[in-house]
């Protein structure tokens, strides 16, 4: 008998129990996994896959979209949720199916029993891009960036709906430039919509201090500083960039260096 593992995504918990109650009657179905938010199912994918995905559209911070749009070659999709103002209309023509809370057992065994035939063609890739692209434009979304509360390692930066994980030891400094902010890190630099004080908020003190107006840095990509005549610090970073401590954020690096 032909296996396919499902992955269920929903922030309820009472909803994820009934879809669990639900495949089990199905022993084709191996569920491989349940996660609670779109951050879980992101992480999933990186190191796993799964051959049908049921998906909650609304979670908090990143939604149902964001995880489609992030993720490489996304499985054959069911959207299971409570919301059909961006979605019914263009599922009829592009998605696996829709389910809408709440829907009936038959119509639930009657949209996983449509998604194994599908599967079973061996041709399971939907047009779920062009579904992703249509339902954006009618949200009309714009760049975000969200800190993780489970993670406390990672930023979250969302920027068109695709989701990047950044490791907060991988970011070298953060600077402001006009309305946004660049942060650059390892991986490259990230323009996003967002001011200083508020991502400064959510990163850990014990490596990340403002030292101007303009600039945040990670304390462990320090290579050298030297003290200079206006009371100023010159930093010279481990990619060899320099950045000025101001006076008004002297106090702040003095508390760095008493540390040490």
């Amino acid at each position: 008998m032909e296996t396919f593992k499902a992955l269920i995504v929903d922030d309820e918990n009472k909803a994820r129990s009934g879809l669990k109650s639900l495949l089990s009657v199905d022993q084709s179905i191996e569920i491989v996994g349940e996660c609670k938010d779109g951050i879980e199912a992101i992480e999933f994918f990186e190191n796993s896959t799964c051959d049908l995905l049921l998906l909650d559209i609304q979670m908090p911070g990143i939604d149902g979209f964001d995880v489609l749009n992030t993720i490489d070659n996304p499985p054959l999709t069911i959207f299971i949720t409570a919301f059909d103002e961006y979605a019914l209309k263009a599922f009829e023509y592009h998605a696996q199916d829709y389910l809408l809370k709440p829907f009936t057992n038959d119509r639930f065994y009657q949209s996983i029993n449509r998604a194994k035939a599908t599967l079973l063609t061996n041709n399971p890739k939907l047009d779920l891009n062009r579904l992703v692209d249509y339902l954006r434009e009618q949200r009309g979304e714009t760049s975000l960036l969200h800190s993780s509360t489970k993670d406390q390692k990672r930023l979250i930066v969302k920027d068109s709906g695709k989701v990047i994980l950044l490791d907060l030891d991988g970011i070298e400094s953060i600077t402001s430039d006009d309305y946004y902010i660049k942060i650059h890190h390892t991986k490259g630099t990230y323009m996003i919509r967002e001011s200083l004080k508020s991502i400064l908020e959510r990163l850990p003190e014990k490596h990340f201090i403002r030292i101007h107006n303009s600039t945040i840095i990670n304390t462990d990509y320090i290579d050298q500083f030297e003290h200079l005549q206006n009371a100023e610090y010159l930093i010279t970073m481990k990619s060899q960039s320099k950045v000025k401590v101001s006076r008004s954020y002297r106090k702040a690096f003095d508390e760095f260096l008493e540390k040490l």
